[in-house]
Parts: structure tokens; sequence; C-alpha cells
């Protein structure tokens, strides 16, 4: 039977990452994938009372951020066209029903040794970034402006440096897709790119790197 079929049995040993609205859990029998479930209201955080009782009165409004990142990653495949190997951010690859709730289908980007990608801000911390890793982080930059990825949240641990179709590169694996009701940096490449530039600027600061508006790219400081 299709996995879209069945109802997907999730336990705790399965998760293996877990933030403040979903956790993800490897997919059983399905090696390539992983599944991201939605908390339920009572163990989303604390921090935002107002976003919760909003969510318990709207029960559909906590999987909105879900369809901002559908339409983020359906409107860059458009972009690509047949080189979608070149999107740098994880596929989605539809919803399913678990024992925890829907849950999204997403692309398991894994590392050289096979085990789940490492988050980019714990590779810069146990290595010295090298020009092999550096290339990479700058083919991401470049290819979130050319695709005019719409993100919300560029940081150390929604990056992971990681291999597709045997290549190793950066990617972003959460943190995308439109915030705002009115979806001007979806209208607006201009809008967008002021967005990711400063975004890109306090990754750089915070990694320990050089950021270049002009060039829009990462260097080593000498």
């Amino acid at each position: 039977m299709l996995f879209t079929a069945e109802v997907i049995e999730l336990s705790e040993p399965q998760r293996v990452a877990s933030g403040t609205v979903r956790s993800v859990y490897t997919f059983p029998g399905q090696p390539e994938l992983l599944i991201k479930v939605f908390h339920t209201p009572e163990n989303r955080s604390p921090r935002k009372p107002l976003k919760r009782f909003a969510w318990k009165l709207f029960p559909t409004m906590k999987f909105r951020s879900m369809l901002n990142e559908l339409n983020c990653e359906f409107l860059a495949t458009l972009r690509l066209d047949k080189e979608i190997r070149h999107l740098p951010i994880s596929r989605m690859m539809g919803i399913v029903q678990t024992n925890r709730g829907p849950g999204v289908v997403v692309e398991r980007i894994a590392g050289p040794d096979g085990e789940l990608a490492l988050q980019i801000g714990r590779v810069l911390r146990d290595r010295k970034i090298d020009e092999t890793l550096l290339s990479a982080l700058n083919n991401f930059v470049q290819r979130m402006f050319d695709l005019h990825i719409v993100a919300r949240d560029i940081n150390g641990s929604n990056i992971v440096y990681g291999t597709r179709d045997g290549s190793m590169g950066c990617f972003l694996v959460d943190g995308y897709g439109e915030r705002n009701l009115i979806p001007l940096r979806s209208m607006s490449a201009r809008l967008n790119a002021r967005s990711l530039e400063k975004q890109f600027a306090v990754f750089a600061q915070r990694a320990g790197l050089l950021w270049d508006p002009v060039q829009r790219s990462f260097s080593i400081p000498e």
C-alpha cells in the first residue's frame, strides 16, 4: 500500500528533532524521507500564549506556515523547471496522517556518512571553514536570490550541510515561506532581496564570516 493511503505510526525513538511548533520524525520504511508533525496546542511554546489561544479558536491557522512553505517551493520549482536538483530548500513530498496528527513528508538531507545532515552552525563550530564549504554556502546564497526564495529565519539551525544527487551542498530545511498576510516579499523581488541581505549579514556576523552585500557572498576573514 502506498504510504499516502495509510495512517503512519510514529513513536518517540523515531523523533530526530523538535522545535516550538513541530517535531521531526524518521519515516518508517522510507529512509530517504522525514515527517514533520505539529505539536498539540498544550505542548506549544508558552512564550506566545495569544497565538496558542488563536490556534485553539481557529485550528486551521496553525497550518498557515505549512501552506506558505508549499507555495514557496512550488514557485521555486516552476522557476527551476528541469533543474530541480538545484533547489536550495528541502523538498516537500505531500501530507500524511499519523497517529500524532497530520504530518508533512519532507526530503531527508543526509551527510556524507549517511546520517542526518548536520546544521551549518554546528559544522562551523566543529571545523575550520575551507574553500569547499565556503563555495557550498555561496552557491546556496546565490540560488536563494536567483529563485526569489522568501526566507523568514535564516540561521545556523535552519541550514544544513549535506548531500543531494551525489553532491554536497547547503539547504534551508525550515524558516521559509511568507509570514505576513499580505505577501509583499513574494510580489517584490527587491523587498525580498533586501530581507535576504539583512539576514545573511546577521548570519555572517554570528558565523565569523564576512558578508559582501554587493557580490552577495561570504568570505573568510584574513
